[in-house]
This record gives structure tokens, C-alpha cells and sequence, in this order.
């Protein structure tokens, strides 16, 4: 088919000859204009959308840097964001932090942004340079007029969102199918197309649609069928490339195979009722009508009227055009007539969604003014327009072009200059004062203009405080590296992520976390509960920054849409009203509290010292008393009130070393090896409640390990996992190298003494007698992993968990061998609320929590404690649970396990715990010893069968998944009340049961 250089949409009318070539621009002048602007949208703009933050710019941070927000649709669950489109943004920001100006993460925010220019450059510049030498050069300036003066570009050649990429990818895609010079080039512009469907947004493939009506059109009539079927098929062979490389790259982040463009059309199309984008607002039909005259103005009308000419002049010109140059000048323009009719019927609008048609806004527009120009500037003496005077002409189409720029750079600074606080307002935290400040940034009503964390300090985390807003708000990505793969974050499955907008209010801190808060004061928008004035509670915070931000709801129409400067002359009401955005840094709490009580900080040191000797004479005295009497059971510690011998406030992360000295443990009273029996712990209780809390018990230091005559199955159990598992089972990371190592010297300083008959204190370590090994603590470097070595001595698992500057715990020393239900190597690295969220633990958020955070940050060295749980188990795998599925496999669970299994195979494992802080690293030690038999033997034993099925009978819901119940649970139940039935009827007196059995025994 030969190719059509001139189509009806740019051809003059006959009756008018070109007299002369028309003006050219070269393609490299227009790159230049092109870039110049983008560089102008990249440093200027503010950033306009929410969405470009919270699901493009802050899982890029957390590629480049490891941290960032999370929203629900980053979640496995839904999987509807694609980490391939996110990961060529973070390996641009990652080549360009090898140049040395990108250093700080603020400038690779810019440097992004202005690749992302320059991209948009390229593509603008490759379809103006088409336009002009396949249709027509005057009808490519004016196309490039419309993008450079246009306020929509602004925003949308440097925003970093799926439609910008698509809007890039559909000018080159526009380019191919307009350039038939050499060939038709379908499978080049299907495939263009394919990729800004499949790795920007699925939607904008409908932009295509009218290419391909043409394509097969033109088969069928000029019998090209074969030709055009092997073109399609070549493009889409080319598409399918690309879909294979974004699902291996999904797949790889997500850790199950995912199709992200379906995902997004299933939500997005087939969702109803309280899930789908209709929940996030809807807007009226002519919403797009209004966005689009603002940010293109005269641009868009003549974007509207460009196929109305187009007919007009090819039946006014009594059709000396070919039907397929009128079939090529309806296939230009008809893709921007398609794409609004398809977003205004959609309910959810979004200024954003337009930018893929912006392109074929402004060739419609420049075809438009070409075709009016043309029939303007007729000098045929039939033609109305030819009895207008030539200056008058060109007054009027001056005038028309020197309002659509002014308007157009008029509505852009204006823009710019009112919402640019945003952005500058984080600057002072580049300096050198504030780089290296470790602590939380707060946001409340100003959450939505959070620029990412970019902009922030490298150790400067983002927090939400609660506002009025009631939605969901993004999470984290948890920062947890399993040492195996990368970016576990992508993969597990956040905690308080749903698809319907629902309040998750974990995702809030308090303001008293708070290092810096960002708020703002609008005159129209008075302060309430939720939302306080805290830029005017001066006591507590000191300003840091202050921008100006314009006050939309008190400013005029006129102030909104334009640039109004705020000169003398202009009346008043025409000028823009502003609020301030500002961020401030708290002050120390302690000078607050001293200023408002009006107290002389000398005079409160010596009241102090006063009042702490007084204090101190009195507990003495406690104690001394105390100490002639024996406790008949341990106290429970109160996780709430703060006991005054506690450590005085610290900053997150920071543990001063202490002197405590544990007391000296005497030998285990008539302990053997082959004699002494595990301790009978059932730590289960009656229902019909069941009570989740801590169930934390003060403990006696002599308690701290329990060993048995089970000492060495276990001790040859673990001894094999250690060396068929490794790391898998025990690891210290470097930073918890040294609390390892404090662990294993108080292990080796209290066996011996506890147990004098099985390990023996050398100047170097310890020696097993039963064993034969001997263990040096002290060379460097060690055998193995300090963890390995300590869990080698004793029957428990270890974990170790440290504080970090965010003020979480995280595991990151443990010998986990004989769990049973998890594994080492999921949970590795893991802050302590994910540990538990990670493995859906009942009632963590909502009850254990809090209590948690408040017992691991106030425990200190001197105050150990005890806890206990239980399981049921289907098999009789001590160290892992194989009815839960594969050790080494993904997707474990209580759905692999057999249902209904024989009592025979029904094991009950107790857990006994203690925690204690180490005085040196100030870690907190877990140990966990478990107790393993089965439940048939158990059940002999009186009492237990009746108050374990009351026990069960009493878990809740959410204690009954997790506990995997469903898959046991009706063969258990039978079989304990029986056993129960059988106890009373042989005389079991149940008056007596609490004297007999007393929690955990």
C-alpha cells in the first residue's frame, strides 16, 4: 500500500496554492524547547497527586534506600502495582547515585524528575519531527505550541505515574502509525502501545484501537488481508515479550506469579458495593470539560472542533480528497474523542487519567488551527474571509496566540508559586544541622502533600498522627532481609492493608513521638479536636521553616486559576489569600514542662537528690524484709505504671552498658541427668473466656534454664540441625555479634553453677561432661556462631531481640531449632510487631501490642520474667511440624494438614519463656523451652482432659485459625471428654481441682 503524505486533516483547500514552503523548526530546536520546559516542570512543579508519592515515589525509596511507605496495593493480596514499572525508575536513581552530585536523596528526587523530562522530550520531539515530515510543518509547531504553553504538560511531562509513561509511550506509538514513509510500521506502534498498556497503565491500550480499525479496514478493502495479519501478529508478538518480562519481574518481587495489568482491570472495572475507585469519589460529567479548559484553554476548543472542520472542509471542498486521506485524517484524530467519551462516562474522575490523550489533545488542537488559519488566510475572491485586510488578519490571530500563551504561563506560575510549599518546606532539613538527626517526621491534615521521603534525611522516618481524614493510609514496607532474596518488603503481606478504604488506626502514632511536624493554617479552615493549631503551641515546638500556601476557599475564582500579583492597584478581591505551611522541630520536653511549671531547675536537682536518698532508705528496708520470706507464687509485673527503679528515659536505640551482676545460682537440688523429670507444665485454664494477654510472671533467678532427663535427645536434635540447617537455624547478624556473645558468657557462668554435675567453667569457656565438648568462648574468631555455641548447652531455642533507632526491637540474634511452627529465616531482621503480625497472632494489635512495646522498652537487667503458651500438634516432628507442609517451601500452613487425624497422632507442645535484658548490649533474651508429649499421656494425668477441652472450647475465632483447630479439633474434643468422663466416674472430687492444679502446672 503506498504511503499517504498528505492526509485531509492538513491539506489546504484547493483553491488556495502554497505559494511558498511553509516555516520549518528543526528537530533539534524543538528538543531543546521541549527539554527546556520539562527542566522548568521538574524544578518548579509541585507535585499533584498523592497516588505519584505513595505508590511510585516511596516504593522506589525503598528499592534505593530499603525503607519506605507502603499502600494496600503494593500488598500480595492484591498485587495491583507492577515492581517492574517501579524498578526502572529505582535503577535510573541507582545508576545516577554513582555521579557524585546525586549523594543526597534529595537530589536524586530532581534528577528524576528531569530523566523523566527528558524522556518526554524525546518522545514529544520524535512526533513533532514525524508530524512535520509525513503531514505537515506547520501543523507540527503548532503542536509543539500547544505542549510547551499548555499548564497540563507541566504536570504531566515530569509526573512519576503510569499515565505520564503511557502518554510517553503513546507519541511514539502515534509516530510509527503516522509514518508510513519506508512501510507501514504497525508492529512498531502496536508494540509502543503494549508497553504503555502493560507497564504504565492497562487502560491507555484503548488509545490504539482506532490504528487498528484503520489497519484492518484498509486490508479488507484493498485485500491486503495476509500482509496485515502478519503485522498485528509481529506486534503483538512484541507485546507479549514485554508481558513475560513484567511477570517474571512481579513475580520475583510479589514471590508468587501475578498478572498486575489484570489485576488493575479486574479491581477497576469489575469491583462493586464498597471496593472498586468509586469509593474514592465521583465526579460529574463535565468534570474533564472544566480540568481541560484550564490546563489547555483555547487549545482544547479547538481540540474539540478539529473532526467537525475536518468533515466541513472535505464536503465543503466537494470531496477532492481521497476517501483514505479522509480515512487517515478521522483515524488522527479520533483517538482524544475516544478517550474523553470513555473517562467521562467512568463515575471516579481524576485530572491524571487524561494525560495519556494530551498528546492527541494538542495535534487535534494544531490540526484545528492549521485548517482555520488556512481558510483564513484565503485570497480567493469567493471566500468571505478574502474581503478582511491582511493586518486585521494578523492583528487577530496574533492576539489569539499571545492570549493562549499568556493564559497558558499565567495559570502555570500561578500554580507553581501557590502550592510550591510542599516542596520547599523540607529544604532545611538538607542542611548539615538536621542531615544526620536520627527520629520521626509527623503529618496530620497534611498528610496527602507528603512529598516522599526523598526529600528527607536519610534517618528521618515518615509518621501520620491523626486527623480528620477517616480512610486508610499507607503502612511501611518492613525492612526485614531474610539474607536470602532482597526486598522481602515486596512480598510480606502487611498487616491493616484493605481494598475498601477502611480506617486501619495502626497506622497512626502519637504526637509525643514526634521529632518534627509539618501542619499548616489555612484562614478558612479553623482548627478542631482531631486537627489543633500546633503551629501556635510555641512551648512545645519551635519553628524550623515557614511557607506561604495559598488559601484556596478564601481566594477568587480569577486568584485560583491565574497568576495574580499582589500589587497595589489590584482591587483586593482579585488577589490571592495565603496560609502558611510549617515545619517545626519539638523541643526538649523536659525544658517544656520546667517552663510551664515555673520551677528553678536548680531547686527541683536538689528536691530530687533529696527525695531519691529518702526513697532509696525505704525500698532497703522493703527489701531486707522481703527477703525473709518466701513468695508462695511470682507477681505479675505491671507493663503500665513505671516502678521508679527503672532506668531513667533514653533515646530510642541508645543502651548505656550496666553493672548488674546476676546472682549467684545454687546447684539444682538432687538434679541427674537420666532421673530428672520435665517439668509438668499445662499452662491451659478453664473457660469460658479466653483471655489474651502477656501472662508474664515474675521469675526466680535459680529458674532461669531448666534442663531434664530429655536433655540429650534434645542436645543430639539440635546438634543435627546445626549442622544439616546452618544459618537457616542460627544467625547473628554484626551489629548483635556482641549480645550473642554476652549470652553465651552468662550461660557459661551459670550452668556450672546451676548444674555442677554436667558442665564444668573453664578459663575459657565450659565443658559438657555428658558430651565430651568443650567450648572456647574467647578465641577469635569463633568456631561457629555464637548463637550455635549457646544453643549447643541448653534444650531451649534462643532469640535476641535489640532496639533500633526507630525505637522497634528486632530479632537479630537467634538459634530457633526446635520451633516447630516457624522458622528463623522468615522472621530474621524483623521489628517485633511484624514477628507477631507476619504470623497473624490473635489479638496483637489490639491487645498485646501496647503492653509488649512497654515491657520490652522499661524491662531492665535486674527484673527477668516467665511466660508459657501451648499448641496441639498432628505428628510428632519435635523440631518442625511437617503437617504444616515442607520445611523448606513456601506457603506453609494449618490448610496443608491432614483433618481429623487419629488421637494417637495428636502431640501437646508447651512453651516455657523467659525474658530478660542483657546488662551489657542491653539486648532482651528470649529462651524458649518446649515440653513435647502426647496427648493421650497427658490425658492420664487428673484433671487435665476436662480443663484442656474447656480451654479449647474457649478460643475465639481468631485463637481457632491460628491455632489450627478446624483441622483437629472434633477428634481432640471427643476423645478429652471422654477422658473426662471417665476421671469423674472413677471418683475425681472437681471441688479439689485448684488445690491440685495451680497455673502453669
Amino acid at each position: 500500500m503506498p504511503p499517504v503524505a498528505k492526509s485531509a486533516a492538513t491539506a489546504a483547500p484547493p483553491s488556495v496554492p502554497e505559494q511558498r514552503p511553509p516555516p520549518q523548526v528543526k528537530s533539534k530546536v524543538a528538543f531543546s524547547i521541549f527539554f527546556a520546559a520539562n527542566v522548568i516542570a521538574a524544578v518548579f512543579s509541585p507535585i499533584q497527586d498523592c497516588d505519584e508519592v505513595f505508590n511510585y515515589w516511596e516504593p522506589t525509596h525503598y528499592l534505593n534506600h530499603g525503607h519506605g511507605l507502603q499502600t494496600w496495593e503494593y500488598s500480595p493480596q492484591y498485587a495491583i502495582r507492577s515492581w517492574a514499572y517501579t524498578g526502572m525508575h529505582a535503577a535510573v536513581i541507582e545508576l545516577g547515585r554513582l555521579l557524585p552530585i546525586l549523594k543526597t536523596k534529595t537530589s536524586q528526587f530532581y534528577f528524576l524528575r528531569i530523566v523523566l523530562g527528558f524522556v518526554c522530550a524525546c518522545c514529544e520531539t520524535k512526533l513533532f519531527s514525524v508530524i512535520s515530515k509525513t503531514l505537515n510543518p506547520r501543523v507540527a509547531i503548532f503542536f509543539l505550541m500547544a505542549m510547551v504553553s499548555s499548564p497540563g504538560m507541566y504536570h504531566a511531562s515530569i509526573a512519576y505515574l503510569p499515565s505520564s509513561f503511557a502518554m510517553y509511550t503513546t507519541m511514539v506509538g502515534f509516530a510509527a502509525f503516522m509514518n508510513w514513509t519506508g512501510g507501514m510500521r504497525t508492529a512498531q506502534g502496536i508494540f509502543w502501545f503494549a508497553v504503555g498498556a502493560l507497564l504504565g497503565w492497562p487502560f491507555a491500550g484503548a488509545l490504539v484501537l482506532p490504528f487498528i480499525f484503520e489497519e484492518l479496514f484498509l486490508a479488507v478493502t484493498t485485500g491486503q488481508v495476509v500482509p496485515c495479519i502478519k503485522r498485528l501478529l509481529d506486534g503483538t508478538f512484541r507485546s507479549l515479550l514485554i508481558l513475560l518480562t513484567q511477570v517474571v519481574i512481579d513475580t520475583y518481587f510479589y514471590r508468587k506469579l501475578v498478572f498486575v495489568p489484570l489485576n488493575i482491570v479486574l479491581y477497576n472495572v469489575f469491583s462493586g458495593g464498597s471496593r472498586g475507585p468509586d469509593i474514592y469519589g465521583v465526579e460529574p460529567w463535565h468534570f474533564y470539560i472544566r480540568n481541560l479548559a484550564l490546563n489547555f484553554n483555547s487549545w482544547f476548543f479547538l481540540a474539540m472542533a478539529a473532526l467537525p472542520l475536518l468533515l466541513l472542509q472535505h464536503f465543503a471542498s466537494r470531496s477532492i480528497f481521497s476517501h483514505q486521506a479522509l480515512l487517515r485524517g478521522i483515524t488522527f484524530l479520533s483517538p482524544f474523542y475516544l478517550w474523553l467519551a470513555i473517562f467521562t462516562l467512568q463515575p471516579h474522575k481524576e485530572e491524571r487519567f487524561m494525560y495519556p490523550a494530551y498528546p492527541a489533545l494538542a495535534f487535534n488542537a494544531a490540526t484545528s488551527l492549521h485548517i482555520v488559519l488556512a481558510n483564513f488566510g484565503s485570497t480567493d475572491p469567493k471566500s468571505l474571509f478574502s474581503k478582511i485586510p491582511a493586518q486585521v488578519k494578523l492583528l487577530f490571530v496574533s492576539a489569539f496566540v499571545l492570549a493562549t500563551f499568556n493564559i497558558g504561563a499565567f495559570r502555570t506560575i500561578g500554580t507553581m508559586t501557590a502550592y510550591s510549599a510542599p516542596l520547599s518546606v523540607y529544604r532545611p532539613l538538607q542542611q548539615q544541622s538536621f542531615a544526620h538527626q536520627r527520629g520521626f517526621i509527623c503529618l496530620g491534615k497534611e498528610w496527602y502533600r507528603f512529598p516522599s521521603s526523598y526529600l528527607l534525611p536519610e534517618d528521618t522516618r515518615p509518621r501520620f498522627i491523626k486527623s480528620e481524614f477517616s480512610g486508610l493510609l499507607p503502612g511501611e514496607f518492613s525492612e526485614h532481609i531474610s539474607g536470602y532474596a532482597t526486598f522481602d518488603g515486596a512480598y510480606m503481606m502487611p498487616t491493616g492493608m484493605n481494598d475498601e478504604n477502611i480506617e486501619d488506626p495502626g497506622k497512626y502514632t502519637h504526637v509525643d513521638n514526634c521529632n518534627y511536624l509539618v501542619d499548616s493554617r489555612i484562614p478558612s479552615m479553623p482548627a478542631t479536636e482531631k486537627e489543633p493549631d500546633f503551629m501556635s503551641d510555641t512551648k512545645t515546638w519551635e519553628k524550623v521553616t515557614c511557607q506561604s500556601f495559598l488559601d484556596a476557599s478564601s481566594t477568587s475564582v480569577i486568584g485560583r486559576l491565574v497568576w495574580v500579583p499582589n500589587w497595589p492597584f489590584i482591587p483586593a478581591r482579585f488577589r490571592r489569600t495565603w496560609g502558611t505551611k510549617k515545619l517545626d522541630e519539638k523541643l526538649q520536653s523536659l525544658n517544656v514542662a520546667l517552663e510551664e511549671a515555673n520551677i528553678d531547675p536548680q531547686h527541683l536537682l536538689y528536691g530530687f537528690l533529696a527525695l531519691l536518698t529518702a526513697w532509696w532508705a525505704v525500698s532497703a528496708g522493703v527489701r531486707r524484709l522481703r527477703t525473709r520470706k518466701q513468695a508462695i507464687r511470682p507477681s505479675t509485673p505491671d507493663l503500665e505504671k513505671r516502678s521508679p527503679f527503672k532506668a531513667p528515659p533514653r533515646p530510642p536505640g541508645v543502651w548505656i552498658p550496666m553493672d548488674f551482676k546476676r546472682p549467684p545460682a545454687p546447684p539444682y537440688p538432687n538434679w541427674s541427668l537420666t532421673e530428672t523429670k520435665p517439668l509438668p507444665y499445662r499452662p491451659f485454664r478453664h473457660g469460658p473466656k479466653y483471655n489474651i494477654t502477656l501472662g508474664l510472671r515474675n521469675m526466680h533467678w535459680d529458674e532461669w534454664i531448666e534442663l531434664d532427663n530429655d536433655y540429650m535427645k534434645y542436645h543430639d536434635e539440635k546438634a543435627r540441625r546445626i549442622a544439616e540447617r546452618g544459618d537457616r537455624c542460627c544467625r547473628t547478624a554484626p551489629e548483635a555479634f556482641d549480645g550473642a556473645v554476652e549470652l553465651l558468657e552468662e550461660l557459661c557462668d551459670y550452668l556450672p553453677q546451676r548444674y555442677p554435675s554436667l558442665y564444668k567453667k573453664t578459663d575459657v569457656g565450659i565443658d559438657n561432661l555428658a558430651t565430651g565438648e568443650t567450648l572456647n568462648i574467647v578465641e577469635r574468631p569463633l568456631k561457629e556462631d555464637p548463637m550455635a555455641l549457646a544453643a549447643r548447652l541448653v534444650q531451649d531455642d534462643l532469640a535476641i531481640m535489640f532496639e533500633r533507632p526507630d525505637g522497634q526491637y528486632y530479632l537479630l540474634a537467634g538459634a530457633i531449632l526446635l520451633a516447630g511452627f516457624w522458622r528463623l529465616s522468615d522472621k530474621f531482621g524483623m521489628p517485633l510487631s511484624e514477628i507477631h503480625t507476619s504470623g497473624d497472632v490473635p489479638g496483637f494489635k489490639t491487645k498485646l501490642e501496647k503492653s509488649m512495646m512497654n515491657f520490652f522498652r522499661r524491662v531492665q537487667p535486674e527484673s527477668p520474667v516467665l511466660r508459657n503458651n501451648y499448641f496441639i500438634q498432628v505428628d510428632d516432628g519435635l523440631a518442625w511440624s511437617e503437617s504444616i507442609g515442607n520445611e523448606d517451601e513456601e506457603g506453609i500452613g494449618w490448610f496443608t494438614a491432614e483433618k481429623d487425624k487419629a488421637i494417637e497422632h495428636h502431640m501437646f507442645r508447651s512453651e516455657r519463656q523467659s525474658l530478660r535484658r542483657l546488662p551489657r548490649s542491653g539486648g532482651v533474651v528470649f529462651t524458649i523451652r518446649t515440653y513435647f508429649l502426647p496427648i493421650t499421656a497427658i490425658c492420664e494425668e487428673p484433671y487435665v482432659p476436662g480443663r484442656l477441652a474447656s480451654a479449647v472450647r474457649s478460643w475465639g475465632d481468631d485463637v481457632s485459625k491460628y491455632k489450627g483447630k478446624e483441622r483437629y479439633g472434633d477428634v481432640l474434643l471427643e476423645y478429652l471428654d471422654r477422658k473426662h468422663e471417665e476421671q469423674v466416674r472413677a471418683g475425681l472430687d472437681m471441688e479439689r481441682e485448684d488445690e491440685v492444679r495451680t497455673y502453669p502446672f
